[in-house]
């Protein structure tokens, strides 16, 4: 089996649709489908969706957190891998900065 086709799911700022909010980059025989979500639990049903239309891996931003990866990998059964953008610990003050209470 060869990889033409994965997901990748970034979560926005709340007021994402993620059947409007979403790109898709098809090349060279490889499609890449990415979509904003407003919160953890549309990634969950967009996972399952993308699955279902023939993903072969899902990829998640690294906002989520293990616990989302885990049930984004619990709602696909297992069909396909699923991970998560991770930051090394140098990262967290300005990730902090980023997404901290202000936002």
């Amino acid at each position: 089996m060869s990889f033409h086709q994965w997901g990748f799911i970034y979560l926005g700022v709340g007021e994402e649709d993620p059947a409007q909010d979403r790109a898709v980059i098809d090349r060279g025989g490889l499609k890449t489908t990415i979509v904003a979500v407003p919160d953890p639990a549309a990634a969950v049903a967009v996972a399952v969706e993308l699955v279902d239309d023939g993903a072969q891996s899902i990829e998640l931003c690294g906002g989520f957190g293990t616990e989302v990866v885990a049930e984004v990998a619990a709602a696909v059964d297992g069909r396909v891998p699923v991970g998560g953008v991770t930051y090394g610990m140098e990262s967290v003050p300005l990730l902090a900065k980023l997404f901290g209470e202000e936002r």
